[in-house]
């Protein structure tokens, strides 16, 4: 985790803050969507439990079904747990990150959102276009080849998580967003069906 100059906090705080309302409104905004859970800031390991576990109930009251909880718990654990390992920091030590998660009656949008050295956009774009392409056997292929530590990193799984999340939700979207010469934006949309089998 490499640490931005302080010169540029301020700026960085305004401009991710910037880009977390946006995607909040623009989900506010879209008919029959409503905002479930929403966080901006940095994510302790507390926090990530207490969200993950939180949004577990929740689901749970509303009724949604036992594999559609699971597939939640796992992507928001993953998808957290990605923000803490591998999100820059700040000088302070501060990774700033959100989490929006909205439902419809059909599916659920996970907004999962951290800056990343700018650099790594083409690798992360190529990686992710990799994985939505591969088919149910070959994502399996690769998660077991991962998990026996083929391809294991100094930070953990190298790419575990992002593989973890395509085998549960289908498809990921995601998109760039510059914050400096150094920094962007890495937003990965997440859509979760309610209602398939």
């Amino acid at each position: 985790m490499k640490l931005v100059q302080e010169d540029t906090i301020e700026t960085l705080v305004a401009a991710v803050n910037r880009h977390f309302k946006t995607s909040h409104d623009a989900l506010v905004n879209e008919e029959g969507r409503k905002i479930l859970v929403s966080h901006f800031g940095t994510i302790s390991q507390e926090l990530l439990g207490s969200l993950s576990n939180g949004v577990e109930e929740l689901l749970i009251s509303k009724g949604d079904r036992k594999i559609v909880i699971k597939r939640m718990f796992s992507i928001l654990l993953e998808g957290l747990q990605n923000i803490r390992l591998h999100g820059e920091a700040d000088s302070t030590g501060r990774q700033l990150a959100f989490l929006v998660i909205s439902e419809n009656e059909e599916d659920y949008k996970i907004l999962l959102a951290n800056m990343i050295p700018r650099e790594e956009e083409g690798r992360l774009t190529r990686y992710l276009d990799e994985i939505n392409a591969y088919s149910p056997e070959i994502l399996k292929e690769q998660y077991i080849a991962i998990l026996s530590n083929e391809f294991m990193s100094a930070k953990g799984g190298a790419g575990l998580g992002l593989i973890t999340t395509r085998m549960k939700s289908g498809p990921l979207d995601w998109l760039f967003e510059s914050l400096n010469k150094e920094l962007s934006l890495f937003v990965l949309e997440v859509t979760l069906d309610r209602i398939k089998k």
